[in-house]
């Protein structure tokens, strides 16, 4: 598929936790393991220590002790990787992720094991500073960041996003249409403005 005689693929950039891994779910079932009596609240903010019974200590359990585990062994949320491979061919894929130290090979490990597609792999906290065309993440700081900047930031739903009042998804299929509405809606405009 082409773009209006444009060859050049258009990039677009994807979060990896919350949006194709499963991090909280891992994060849960490993602490579950250590803490079994322990009863976990239902996460919808990004403040941890307030639904895990250990508080602070659980940054110190996830990004050090366990981390390695909860990364690695975290489930891919379902038909993401899939979707990745069906649009490879259409968009330059990048993957940018923000990750400690400790969740950088741990990350990278989780990729190859699932076979993301990926053109370029990025290990930041400030992805409004990368190329690209679009964003897709489920944290509303680096989305609003994005948008900022004017380009496409589109949000994974997750509980704790809901403040997010842009565009809004559950599956990472939904978000390549939403991306291929806003190039069709562009290149309409952009004829407009040259005719």
């Amino acid at each position: 598929m082409t773009f209006s005689g444009n060859h050049h693929k258009k990039t677009v950039l994807i979060d990896v936790d919350g949006v194709l891994r499963d991090f909280i779910g891992s994060l849960s079932a490993v602490y579950r393991r250590e803490y079994p009596g322990h009863v976990i609240k239902p996460v919808d903010s990004r403040k941890l220590e307030d639904f895990y019974p250990i508080g602070r200590g659980i940054y110190e359990f996830m990004d050090n002790t366990f981390a390695r585990e909860i990364l690695e062994d975290a489930p891919v949320f379902p038909g993401a990787v899939e979707v990745l491979h069906r649009w490879e061919d259409t968009f330059d894929i990048v993957i940018a992720t923000a990750q400690p130290p400790e969740g950088r090979y741990p990350t990278l490990s989780w990729l190859g094991k699932h076979r993301v597609p990926a053109n370029c792999i990025h290990f930041t906290y400030h992805k409004h500073l990368l190329e690209g065309f679009a964003l897709l993440d489920d944290f509303t700081d680096n989305l609003e960041n994005f948008a900022a900047s004017g380009r496409l930031a589109v949000c994974f739903d997750q509980p704790w996003n809901r403040r997010w009042k842009g565009p809004r998804v559950n599956t990472v299929e939904e978000f390549f249409q939403v991306v291929m509405d806003h190039i069709r809606e562009t290149e309409i405009d952009g004829n407009i403005l040259l005719a």
